[in-house]
């Protein structure tokens, strides 16, 4: 590699610069002979570009202040930093060999026992920099140099920080490190603590067992989404040859919430232990991935495969082996002696019970998820119930705090024990939903029309009453609209039956769309925003039908979406121009009276102005100056007017939809529909949570 001709031969810090090793995002490292040791050492420059700015200096310092305090075998040395000839520079010791991201360019992935012995020595590093309260924060292979001697050793501690340092160097909302190791904190652009260098690691050990990484995409923003929202996939299907606790480790290093990943690296190294025998050679795992990796592949796959034992039923056994001695034995990770040869799975006859019982305390589960989101929905309908005939969401609590305070009580403490039963105790769209349901049954409840003096419960039944007989009501074609496009945006990236329901679902929402805004239109729709609808529409299916995982651009929500807006806007448009053109004419003919006053009144003091003769003190007679003309009075322009009747129109349609979803209990429909909502995101993580079980 070639060397800038002013910088060989320079010297920093009493080391004479030799030859070129790289460049890297904050400089270059040359390999440069320490004269007073006698000893190759690394030298790290600032570019000179980044130099300019403070910001960047305190960046690269920064790098060498953490490494500086760190002295580990794992760990590359710093001896020395500062500025000399013109130049930021940090000294650092000389590692003979490359970095595992040049390893595995050149061999491609890493044996099990080799990335193991690697990732180990890289948690011996991060322990003993976590112990001196320093988080690296861009762990990833290419920041780990393999020595010739096959230690790794940690190298650029440039986005490191101290945990109790009081400067932050990076503004808030920053995000700091590699898209494809960063954990979701890090993406989040949020707090992050030793446990996000571990996440990273686990990246990094997918990273060489592999070749892949955990997750890819087109950009940054689209790796950093997955690794936010998506579950980690399974080492096992990419690399068969993994065994099944490192793909243990491997998920729980990458869990999204910090608090359940290993909480130290001396955890993980340790469970790397348990599969070295005492005398420190690696356990084969072959016989554990022989035994189980056929189960795990038929529980993926969702097939009934027929168990080893079933197949090898029709050839003869071998004799049973001689028991084990009674002196006691090591235990392995499965609670059964070392020497214990592994166990076959039992046939299908004997499975079938526990499966049975499993579906069955699921189908538990379930049902009294559904039950008890259904029960606190209505226990906030009787909650806005209980303010009477007054018809505001302030009434209850005005008119009867005690009674609708305990029921809002009583719905909350139902949704809270819902979401005990939940696999994942908090996540952001189920808690919408919920809570979406809850405010939609409680304003359903104080809207509802009732005669004065109705108590709670004769306006809970007026309620019941109201939406049995409204249920297919025009008025409510809006609310179907809506459920089934939240429906639809559930399911449109699951298999190909939900699949084909969210298109279905998606394209009859539109078409309610749009015969609820017909109907009762007083003029025709605009033939342009139709058939911007239409087109968006046909995107929205091609996209549903395409596209397996979220995308931020070709994306089916957000396309009919805009296509239910320009089914909102084919209608609305004619509207706003008809009242705009009805206040022109009362605006033309307003501004036509006012002229017509004005020249009268002109026309007046002109003749009396005329009629009228005045002198001065000698009797002479005076000029009479006539009136001053008075201005035209225009009406007001055109785009104006349509702005004030743009909202009119969406204030009177507004009161309308309001007015007919009270009237109709439509509000109550959309409440449990959005506590069903909430009883598709539990079903789902009860899904996830059966796959991980059975998986791990």
């Amino acid at each position: 590699m070639e060397i800038e001709p002013n910088l060989l031969g320079a010297v920093f810090s009493g080391c004479r610069i030799v030859s070129k090793l790289g460049q890297g995002g904050m400089g270059s490292v040359y390999k440069a002979r320490h004269e007073a040791l006698d000893k190759f050492v690394c030298v790290k420059l600032l570019a000179a570009e980044l130099a300019r700015e403070q910001r960047n200096i305190d960046f690269f310092l920064r790098e060498a202040r953490s490494a500086a305090k760190l002295e580990h075998p794992n760990i590359v040395h710093v001896y020395n930093f500062g500025q000399e000839n013109g130049a930021y520079f940090i000294i650092m010791s000389y590692v003979e060999g490359k970095s595992l991201q040049d390893m595995l360019n050149e061999t491609g992935p890493l044996p099990v026992k080799a990335a193991t012995e690697i990732m180990t020595g890289v948690l011996q590093g991060l322990s003993h920099a976590h112990s001196k309260s320093v988080i690296h924060r861009d762990i990833k292979p290419a920041n780990i140099l393999v020595g010739t001697d096959n230690v790794p050793r940690i190298a650029d501690f440039g986005l490191a920080r101290s945990i109790t340092e009081e400067k932050q160097l990076t503004m808030a909302g920053e995000m700091v490190g590699t898209a494809y190791f960063m954990s979701p904190e890090q993406g989040l652009a949020g707090t992050v603590d030793a446990r996000a260098d571990l996440y990273a690691a686990g990246a990094t050990y997918f990273y060489i067992l592999t070749g892949k990484y955990p997750f890819d995409g087109k950009s940054s923003i689209e790796v950093i989404h997955k690794h936010i929202g998506e579950p980690v996939p399974n080492v096992i299907m990419i690399n068969p040859d993994v065994p099944l606790w490192a793909s243990r480790v491997i998920e729980r290093l990458m869990r999204k919430k910090p608090e359940e990943r290993y909480q130290t690296a001396g955890e993980v190294i340790e469970e790397f232990a348990k599969h070295a025998s005492d005398n420190g050679n690696e356990v084969r795992v072959s016989a554990e991935s022989t035994f189980d990796l056929p189960d795990v592949t038929a529980r993926m796959n969702a097939r009934a495969a027929e168990p080893v034992a079933s197949l090898e039923s029709s050839q003869p056994h071998p004799p049973a082996p001689p028991p084990p001695p009674a002196a006691p034995q090591p235990w392995d990770s499965h609670n059964r002696p070392a020497a214990e040869p592994p166990r076959v799975h039992p046939g299908p006859a004997s499975a079938k019970p526990a499966l049975q019982l499993a579906a069955l305390h699921n189908g538990l589960k379930a049902g009294m998820h559904l039950a008890l989101t259904m029960a606190g929905t209505g226990c906030f309908v009787l909650a806005g119930a209980s303010g009477g005939a007054s018809g505001s969401l302030s009434a209850p609590f005005v008119s009867n705090p005690v009674t609708a305070g305990l029921l809002a009580l009583a719905g909350a403490g139902l949704y809270l024990w819902a979401l005990w039963q939940k696999p994942y105790k908090f996540t952001p769209l189920y808690t919408l939903f919920a809570a979406a349901a809850a405010a939609a049954a409680y304003a359903g409840g104080a809207y509802i029309p009732a005669p004065h003096g109705t108590d709670t419960v004769a306006k809970a039944f007026l309620a019941v009453r109201l939406g049995l007989e409204n249920m297919f009501a025009s008025a409510n074609l809006v609310v179907y609209a809506l459920f089934l496009y939240l429906a639809a945006s559930k399911a449109v990236f699951k298999g190909w039956g939900l699949k084909a329901f969210a298109v279905a679902a998606y394209l009859l929402g539109l078409a309610l769309t749009y015969a609820y805004f017909k109907a009762g239109a007083e003029v025709t729709p605009e033939k342009l925003w139709l058939a911007v609808g239409g087109a968006l529409a046909l995107l929205g299916l091609a996209a549903a039908l395409t596209q397996k995982v979220f995308s931020l651009f070709f994306n089916p929500q957000f396309l009919f979406l805009v296509a239910n807006l320009a089914m909102f806007a084919m209608f609305t448009n004619p509207q706003v121009e008809m009242i705009t053109d009805r206040k022109e004419r009362v605006e033309a003919e307003a501004a036509r009276r006012a002229n017509a006053v004005n020249h009268q009144q002109y026309q007046q003091a002109l003749m009396a102005a005329q009629s009228e003769m005045l002198y001065d003190e000698e009797g002479r007679p005076l000029e009479v100056k006539p009136p001053a003309r008075p201005a035209q009075v225009h009406p007001p322009v055109r785009g104006k007017l349509r702005n004030q009747a743009r909202m009119e129109y969406y204030a009177a349609l507004g009161a309308r939809i309001s007015g007919t979803l009270a009237g109709s209990a439509g509000i109550i429909f959309i409440a449990f529909f959005l506590a069903l909502m909430a009883n598709a995101c539990f079903l789902e993580e009860l899904a996830q949570s059966i796959r991980e079980r059975d998986l791990f």
